[in-house]
């Protein structure tokens, strides 16, 4: 089964938008432990002189923690709800289709591929949906392909993926009066992760999303919710500038740091321009400059309506509730405007994510307020 992502019947439109709110937020330890609080914040202090620096991207790197390997699918991001049903809720009396007031639960990693995907050249991609209680959970998987190569990664590549964790270290703190601390060993376990509530046209979403770092002067120890902040995008890329002092890069790399950005209203992206393993200064790209950066140019218009029609159709295949069965969303940059699509076992244990632990965590929650 199959349906086709249709731009010209969209062509006259209006073009799909987002509001997105910070309602939570939650801390990963070294040990992969999770936390209620602001624990793993980062501040973001910026070199004194951006234009000249030496960062080594390789320092201490044999000391260095890695992430592991294995796919933790949207277990975080159940943690933190089952922490907060009473601020999701619908009122009682309308509980009767979705108990909870969203449509879509993911990670942001699961949404910036849907809206990557017009601009995919060769990685395909697999998006689970099981539906519970009226609401749909998104959760992307690796092709069998993605998963061997990560799990089996050189050393040489480890290394070069460790990059963006050591860039961050030389660029923020855990207070906003310190310096970056290189002492210690990169741990890239260690995260920060904000959720948000959101609106994309007629669907209502929530995700949470990795942060590397806030500006801001004073340490804040209360709550980031309703207070106003500049969440912090850290980039690294090749030092190869035009005749305009910027960098030229690819569509595709565009659309994901602009995606990235755009689901937690980051305006700038802060990125390390190096050599090699060597960053040597560092450049401020504004949202409203980067699609200007990628060669050939993109159109962030087509990825909105990509993600639109793929959200509408979801919607309207995934019927049945995830212990009858859960929907395996297939698409590959093959046949770019078809997404393919299966009904599998609620069982299967290659593409089970709707952990037992959280729907019974809910049964319970319910339970108690009937």
């Amino acid at each position: 089964m199959s349906f086709q992502i249709d731009f010209i019947n969209f062509s006259e439109k209006i073009i799909p938008t987002l509001t997105a709110e910070l309602i939570g937020y939650f801390s990963i330890d070294g040990d992969m432990q999770y936390h209620a609080d602001l624990s793993q914040l980062k501040y973001y202090i910026p070199p004194s002189d951006p234009n000249n620096v030496n960062f080594d991207l390789n320092k201490n790197f044999m000391f260095t923690r890695h992430r592991p390997t294995s796919y933790l699918k949207l277990d975080k991001v159940l943690r933190w709800l089952s922490n907060n049903f009473h601020r999701l809720e619908k009122p009682v009396l309308v509980q009767e289709e979705r108990w909870l007031d969203i449509d879509f639960i993911a990670s942001r990693g699961t949404i910036k591929t849907i809206l990557c995907s017009p601009y995919k050249m060769r990685d395909e991609w697999i998006i689970c949906a099981s539906k519970y209680r009226g609401t749909i959970y998104l959760c992307e998987f690796y092709s069998d392909e993605r998963e061997h190569h990560y799990a089996n990664a050189s050393m040489s590549e480890r290394q070069i993926h460790s990059w963006g964790y050591k860039f961050e270290q030389y660029m923020v703190a855990d207070h906003p009066s310190h310096t970056p601390d290189l002492k210690q060993p990169l741990n890239e376990c260690e995260q920060f992760y904000c959720m948000f509530k959101a609106n994309f046209d007629n669907h209502s979403l929530l995700y949470g999303a990795e942060i590397d770092g806030i500006s801001s002067q004073q340490p804040i120890t209360d709550t980031l919710e309703g207070k106003t902040l500049e969440l912090i995008e850290l980039k690294t890329f090749p030092l190869l500038l035009n005749e305009d002092g910027n960098i030229k890069i690819s569509s595709l790399r565009v659309m994901e740091w602009w995606s990235q950005s755009y689901l937690v209203h980051i305006n700038k992206i802060i990125c390390g321009l190096k050599e090699k393993n060597i960053v040597r200064m560092i450049k401020e790209y504004s949202m409203c400059d980067l699609p200007k950066l990628s060669e050939p140019s993109c159109d962030i218009n087509r990825s909105k309506i990509f993600c639109k029609i793929f959200l509408d159709n979801v919607k309207r295949i995934v019927i049945k509730d995830y212990d009858e069965c859960m929907y395996k969303f297939h698409w590959t940059p093959f046949n770019k405007d078809v997404v393919n699509y299966t009904e599998e076992a609620s069982d299967n244990k290659k593409y089970f994510f709707l952990q037992s632990w959280f729907v019974d965590k809910a049964e319970k929650y319910k339970r108690r307020f009937q």
